[in-house]
């Protein structure tokens, strides 16, 4: 049977609004995804100044453009595994710490080697922090406001990415080429400044703690919540909803990681690893070599920065209006609006022959292609009960990543100097769809119901919530 005090302690949980610690608890793990966005923008404006001040080689552009996504995804599996059993905040805090001195020694080196292992071994606590805001929220959060609540971070990490934009803009602008691509390392250092408040404001997830036999600091932090809320501390509050799932849950087939290449978790692993590699082939693209393509087309180099980092704070809002979608009408639906309205922009660009017509594409390809990722990695959290949570998110991120940030962006340069941005944009379109099918047509829905439900190995007899007194 289900511990009574911890079925007790998750459905008062679940009640919790959007309280103003709540919405701190968002803003902190924002800043996370903030210093994480900072330090991967990079890539893309150093490259393109690299490229013409080192006289870089494709096969250079492509390992430079590759070595943090191969440090993320080395980074990613023991990361995760250190998450389920240590904690989620301790990942968090080091991984910032890590990305961070490592990428100020970045502004130091002078070839080509030097950088790639600086951003390799930069990417390692990239990798560790990634996935971690998302997954804390949908551990956090209740499930009317879990889509919501990540699409706000997300899109505040999104929307980060022109911030690498705007710094290499001005570095361009105020020193000679061989420094300025140096600017955007030594700020890369201001990330540390955040560990401040992260170390001092951000809780460890209920969940998880629930999972470690903490049930007194759980029961504090949402008595303070409930305080915050000025809802009562009821005590004998029940879901029998959640209570059904802890009970159909084999926890003991969940303690290593055999249960991720067993029915059910295998089917669902390996459907959103397809979807989350379709979205991310045309978020690389995008951000590596977004400006690249642009310069491509007569742009120039520094309206080519610029007009890509733009995208990205277009992408940001609509991370956030993905949120609240999904959490009204449902996270396959909203996906596949947004997977369709992407396509069609990246069919657009590859056709595009006059600027209203780009002007279009941007937009479709940045709302809603760029958009994507709240829902598209919140439904990663989900498929997993809080025993393999942090390695299930960690595996499929290393997976996706390892074949969009590693695989497919190696390959872009020579594919550019082979076909053109025309077979790029074309290979992108045909990519997001049919890597994105299988999870729309087979995928479970997981809005609007308690995470317990969402992950639950068995399938439970019915997600509405049924309240008792016990």
């Amino acid at each position: 049977m289900a511990n009574r005090s911890e079925v007790n302690l998750l459905t008062r949980l679940d009640r919790i609004p959007l309280t103003p610690r709540v919405v701190g608890i968002i803003f902190l793990l924002s800043l996370v995804w903030l210093a994480e966005a900072f330090d991967i923008g990079i890539v893309g404006p150093v490259l393109t100044t690299l490229e013409k001040s080192w006289h870089l080689a494709s096969w250079q552009v492509g390992l430079l453009a590759i070595a943090s996504t191969v440090g993320i995804v080395l980074g990613m599996l023991p990361s995760g595994m250190i998450a389920d059993k240590f904690g989620r905040r301790k990942v968090i805090l080091f991984g910032i710490l890590w990305f961070s001195v490592l990428t100020l020694l970045g502004a130091l080196v002078s070839n080509v080697e030097s950088l790639f292992a600086i951003r390799l071994l930069a990417g390692v606590g990239e990798g560790a922090v990634l996935p971690m805001p998302y997954l804390i929220l949908s551990e956090f959060t209740g499930h009317r406001r879990r889509a919501v609540s990540v699409g706000y971070a997300n899109g505040i990490l999104t929307a980060a990415y022109i911030v690498p934009s705007v710094v290499s803009l001005w570095a361009l602008h105020n020193y000679p080429a061989d420094y300025a691509w140096r600017v955007p390392f030594l700020l890369g250092g201001i990330p540390l400044v955040m560990l401040i408040p992260i170390y001092l404001w951000l809780p460890e997830s209920p969940r998880y703690l629930l999972e470690r036999g903490q049930a007194g600091r759980v029961q504090k932090l949402v008595e303070s919540l409930e305080h915050e809320a000025s809802l009562p501390h009821d005590e004998k509050l029940h879901d029998d909803v959640i209570a059904e799932m802890l009970d159909a849950t084999p926890h003991d087939m969940l303690n290593t990681l055999k249960a991720l290449v067993r029915r059910p978790l295998f089917g669902r692993t390996a459907m959103v690893i397809m979807h989350l590699t379709a979205a991310l082939i045309l978020f690389y693209i995008l951000q590596v070599f977004g400006p690249t393509l642009l310069a491509t087309r007569g742009v120039a180099i520094s309206n080519s920065i610029l007009y890509t980092g733009i995208m990205m704070l277009l992408a940001g809002f609509g991370s956030v209006c993905q949120g609240y979608l999904s959490d009204r009408f449902g996270r396959k639906a909203i996906l596949a609006v947004y997977v369709g309205l992407a396509t069609i922009g990246c069919l657009l660009f590859a056709f595009a022959g006059s600027a209203p017509i780009a002007f279009a594409a941007g937009f479709l390809t940045a709302f809603f292609g760029l958009g994507i990722f709240p829902v598209s990695k919140l439904c990663v959290a989900e498929q997993y009960p809080t025993d393999v949570r942090g390695r299930g998110v960690y595996i499929v991120e290393m997976a996706a990543r390892g074949l969009s940030g590693i695989v497919t962006t190696y390959f872009i340069p020579f594919v550019l100097k082979a076909g053109g941005d025309l077979v790029i944009f074309l290979g992108i379109a045909v990519v997001l769809v049919v890597l994105s099918i299988p999870f729309l047509v087979f995928g479970r829905e997981t809005a609007r119901v308690q995470l317990e439900y969402a992950s639950a190995i068995v399938p439970g007899k019915s997600p509405e919530r049924k309240f008792s007194h016990k």
